[in-house]
């Protein structure tokens, strides 16, 4: 397994919203985890149930907010400890990159839009489900989707097993990207609770958006944003 633990690809601005982003994470986690209404409770009343999506009712067990609200709010839940490690740990190494190729809204609608797609398309698939959807790997996948269009051949650092490896970013996002595929087509119901399709899904959109919301430069130092944000 590679784990990646740093992007040589240095910024021109300090990305704010990709650390806002990490701090609310871990933020909601801790209030799942110590809150006193109980870490399935929230999973399962702010978490993105498919079957909910599909009804536009709420299930018995998941009564608080608006079942389409749960497409926005699923992404900032995670199921363990290592859960939000390890897309907190992606979201770092190659969130802060594209963020400095938009502008702070920008990203920051880039990122919630990407997110939202995956949940839906997660939904889509598995239209019958009541298991609820948590994490932000979809919107972090979207991120993937950009970063490997925007800087295919930034060196990538990772650990496999005990050997740090250094590869460009379009080798290591390709590996990624294919070990979902397989890991789609060899648990095609969902069975290894992880939601290939949703990263699937979010990668795709990150790599169909992220034009949209780049800012491009012209010359030295003047810069033209793009029509959106």
């Amino acid at each position: 397994m590679l784990i990646p633990y740093k992007d040589i690809n240095p910024t021109k601005r300090f990305p704010l919203i990709t650390l806002i982003l990490i701090l609310v994470n871990f933020a909601v986690f801790i209030f799942q985890v110590f809150g006193k209404t109980g870490f399935d409770t929230i999973i399962n009343q702010f978490g993105l149930i498919p079957a909910e999506i599909h009804s536009g009712t709420n299930l018995p067990d998941s009564q608080w907010i608006n079942p389409y609200y749960t497409a926005l709010s699923y992404m900032f839940l995670h199921g363990n400890l290592m859960h939000i490690v390890f897309n907190m740990l992606f979201l770092w190494i190659f969130g802060n990159n594209v963020e400095d190729s938009m502008t702070p809204a920008g990203f920051l609608i880039f990122y919630l839009l990407t997110g939202v797609i995956s949940g839906i398309s997660f939904a889509l698939f598995f239209p019958t489900m009541k298991a609820p959807l948590v994490g932000a790997s979809g919107a972090i996948s979207g991120i993937l989707g950009a970063y490997v269009f925007m800087f295919p051949f930034a060196r990538i650092k990772a650990l496999f097993f005990i050997f740090i490896v250094r590869m460009p970013a379009i080798v290591f996002i390709a590996l990624w990207f294919i070990s979902q595929i397989l890991g789609f087509f060899g648990n095609k119901a969902n069975g290894s609770g992880i939601a290939w399709v949703a990263h699937i899904s979010g990668f795709i959109a990150g790599i169909i958006l992220f034009k949209f919301f780049t800012v491009q430069k012209q010359g030295t130092d003047k810069v033209k944003t793009s029509n959106f944000f």
